[in-house]
């Protein structure tokens, strides 16, 4: 089995950590392809390619779009080409989509007599704002005690300070990915069903996040069977997100020594 990390998250969106910190703990764990793919943004891509290329790890660039038909529906992009203006324009106004969506969480938080701001929750972010910064703004106030406690109370959906998303369409973000030179794949699909599949597929997705952390046997028999059936390229990731924030495992994914053949042909 082999090690890759295609799914991991730095301080430039929900993580905590920079990205060449997360380059140097994937180096640490073992992971031999490493993919850097924030919410909405790729201004931390070079920092990581750097990194990178000084302690010899397969680096890639990567970015992740939350679209707004599901909280978790998310497409990841590989090898874009983060100069373009048309990704730029959007993951622009994909960012800018969720300082509103953050900014009436804000609202209804305060609605409910919890002491917050918007400077509170901006002042902990360096690009793509999120729920997890109002979590983390939260945990510094001593609101809740981490992320979780503060998804539970507030945060997820039907909960009271819950905004739908207010991102692309799935076609939309495979689409720009497509613009942008990449290939799009679908994170953590534990929840899609099969249709679903089919059509992201018919719309030009190219990947499927098949290898994950909480995917049990079952799951990933029924993607790996999918990824065939649709001619999807096999992929997997950590979904690493930083110290205190729930999802601390870098290179917790390994795969088969076909699949990680198949992935780097893919990915060069």
């Amino acid at each position: 089995m082999r090690r890759i990390d295609l799914h991991t998250h730095s301080s430039f969106s929900d993580g905590t950590s920079t990205p060449a910190e997360v380059v140097r703990l994937a180096k640490g764990r073992g992971v031999e392809i490493l993919a850097l793919t924030d919410h909405d943004s790729v201004a931390g891509v070079q920092e990581a390619a750097e990194e990178a290329g000084k302690i010899g790890l397969r680096f890639f660039c990567g970015v992740e779009i939350n679209t707004r038909e599901e909280d978790n529906l998310h497409i990841l992009g590989y090898g874009v080409d983060t100069a373009s203006k048309v990704l730029q324009d959007a993951l622009a106004d994909f960012r800018a989509r969720r300082r509103r969506r953050i900014a009436m969480m804000v609202e209804k938080l305060r609605g409910l007599k919890v002491d917050i701001t918007l400077e509170d929750v901006q002042g902990a972010h360096r690009e793509a704002v999120g729920r997890p910064h109002i979590a983390d703004a939260l945990r510094r106030k001593k609101v809740v005690s981490n992320r979780s406690e503060a998804f539970q109370r507030f945060l997820a959906k039907d909960m009271p300070a819950y905004v739908p998303p207010l991102g692309p369409t799935a076609q939309e973000a495979i689409e720009l990915i497509r613009a942008a030179g990449g290939w799009a794949s679908l994170a953590h699909p534990y929840a899609a069903d099969v249709s679903e599949v089919e059509r992201y597929a018919g719309w030009g997705l190219e990947g499927l996040e098949v290898y994950y952390p909480t995917h049990t046997n079952t799951v990933l028999e029924r993607l790996l069977d999918w990824a065939w059936r649709f001619g999807l390229t096999v992929t997997g990731g950590s979904d690493y997100h930083g110290p205190r924030t729930g999802r601390e495992e870098i290179g917790s994914v390994t795969v088969p020594q076909e699949v990680f053949e198949k992935v780097l042909r893919r990915l060069s």
